[in-house]
């Protein structure tokens, strides 16, 4: 199972072309997450309508909108694939970039029990209010994206990055093992030097609150999709089959349904 995945008509690729990837390379279930800016699901919704079964979605509301909260609650009443939706940390956390909806809907999103992908920085997952915020939001399963953006350039012993994993000590947080184009120094794949955080990362979480994604279309522009399940299906550190079954699909299906769809 695919736990971050992109589709739309006006940015990335519509969903034919992620479907054929999963064809080829025999993923079964995706997580279709709403790209930045995309504030009509519309499309998204139709996708899961036209391949039942296979997936669910992860919409995205406009924070700037007084009635934000009761959006996000239309959404998932008209379709049972929206399980979850993506919020931005830097929209709650205040300052420039704060919107006056964010509060009511992680606040809605933590009454519903979502799925919330958390799309933000390091710096915004290795901060007090980042704590706070799992302290506060605990009925929601928390996703955090791509590996928690570890940096590349960074040196040991990686405080930061540690800091942004203790978010491993609050339950209901979960991890994706995604993006692994984005903290590499490799120019072309495996990004072998990327291991170095996937361990510190399987350390914290440990491989059953951790979720593979391979983050399709942008990786295409990489080490394209065969590639990326590749890494984890063969290249990953894992200690046994039984956590390799958790990071490709057992944990991810605990979080997201497939079996009843409107």
């Amino acid at each position: 199972m695919d736990t971050h995945v992109h589709a739309g008509l006006t940015k990335y690729e519509p969903v034919e072309s992620l479907v054929d990837q999963m064809f080829r390379h025999r993923v079964d279930h995706a997580v279709l997450v709403q790209h930045a800016g995309e504030f009509n699901n519309n499309y998204l919704i139709e996708c899961a309508q036209r391949y039942p079964g296979r997936f669910a979605i992860a919409c995205l509301v406009d924070p700037q909108r007084e009635d934000a909260a009761d959006v996000l609650s239309g959404l998932v009443e008209r379709s049972t694939a929206v399980q979850g939706v993506r919020l931005y940390l830097g929209q709650l956390f205040g300052g420039a970039l704060a919107a006056p909806g964010a509060d009511a809907l992680w606040q809605r999103a933590d009454e519903l029990g979502l799925n919330i992908t958390m799309a933000g920085s390091l710096k915004d997952l290795a901060s007090p209010e980042m704590e706070r915020v799992a302290e506060r939001f605990t009925r929601a399963k928390l996703h955090v994206e791509h590996l928690s953006h570890p940096d590349a350039k960074a040196p040991e012993p990686y405080e930061v990055y540690r800091r942004a994993l203790a978010l491993a000590r609050f339950p209901n947080v979960a991890l994706k093992v995604s993006g692994f184009y984005g903290f590499t120094q490799l120019a072309f794949s495996p990004y072998l030097d990327t291991l170095r955080f996937f361990e510190l990362a399987l350390e914290a979480y440990g491989a059953r609150r951790m979720m593979w994604g391979s983050d399709f279309p942008p990786v295409s522009f990489r080490e394209g999709y065969a590639n990326t399940l590749r890494f984890a299906q063969q290249l990953l550190p894992l200690a046994s089959y039984e956590d390799r079954a958790h990071l490709l699909g057992r944990t991810a299906l605990s979080h997201w349904r497939f079996d009843l769809f409107r």
